[in-house]
């Protein structure tokens, strides 16, 4: 059989009918088919609510014992944003920078309120080491937590330091610390730079605005993308 007998030959049509045309794949757009107005609420929500809520877990986060589920809710929220973002703006350089300003978001706040606690309301108080705790992270550096009391034996919320000064040779001893009357930070020790960490609660302020004008930056590129598309639909 020769090849041409192979290949299926087509039909011709009838008289006076027509093929069917071809099903045009659509290709999908830049930015989500969202309304404009969807846009806006979209951008407030996600520009200006969502670092404010970050920021009020993460405030409330500096308690340890509130700790592990405020950061899980701000990590949930931050998720959440990203989410909202790219519905907003799927396609281009904002994800990326996004993600960036989230990690920050999310990194500074607790141990910058912190250490802005300490350093306004903290008091100068003789402790004793109760015990001591080591560990090692991922890179084998070993670390020490030690457990505190009060010498004068009154009660101490969260009795737990780490950092230069705590180690196995401590237990025993007696060191001055300074301790948040209110009971709402831990403790730190004196060693700590905590102008130098208060810093953070300002550098969070910033990173808080960087990400609203990113938003808001979104949603006009993405409004003027369908703006555009809409005037030359319009021409036509």
């Amino acid at each position: 059989m020769t090849k041409g007998r192979n290949k299926k030959q087509k039909r011709p049509l009838a008289a006076g009918a027509s093929r069917p045309a071809k099903p045009v794949r659509k290709r999908p757009g830049k930015d989500a088919a969202l309304a404009p107005r969807t846009v806006r609420r979209t951008a407030v929500l996600v520009g200006v609510l969502a670092p404010l809520l970050i920021v009020g877990l993460l405030a409330l986060a500096t308690n340890p014992d509130h700790q592990v589920a405020c950061t899980v809710l701000a990590i949930l929220v931050l998720m959440a944003s990203v989410v909202g973002l790219m519905l907003i703006r799927s396609t281009g350089w904002v994800v990326w920078p996004a993600v960036l300003l989230g990690v920050l978001l999310l990194v500074l706040p607790t141990s910058a309120i912190r250490a802005q606690l300490i350093a306004q309301r903290g008091v100068e108080t003789r402790v004793v080491v109760t015990s001591a705790h080591s560990g090692k992270d991922k890179m084998g550096k070993v670390s020490w937590t030690c457990d505190i009391r009060r010498e004068d034996h009154q009660p101490l919320p969260h009795g737990t330091i780490g950092g230069i000064g705590c180690s196995g040779g401590s237990v025993g001893t007696t060191a001055t610390v300074l301790v948040d009357p209110a009971g709402w930070a831990p403790p730190a020790t004196r060693d700590e730079d905590l102008s130098f960490r208060g810093i953070g609660v300002y550098v969070t302020g910033v990173v808080a605005v960087l990400w609203a004008a990113l938003t808001f930056g979104a949603a006009h590129r993405a409004l003027r993308g369908k703006g555009t598309r809409g005037g030359r639909k319009g021409g036509k």
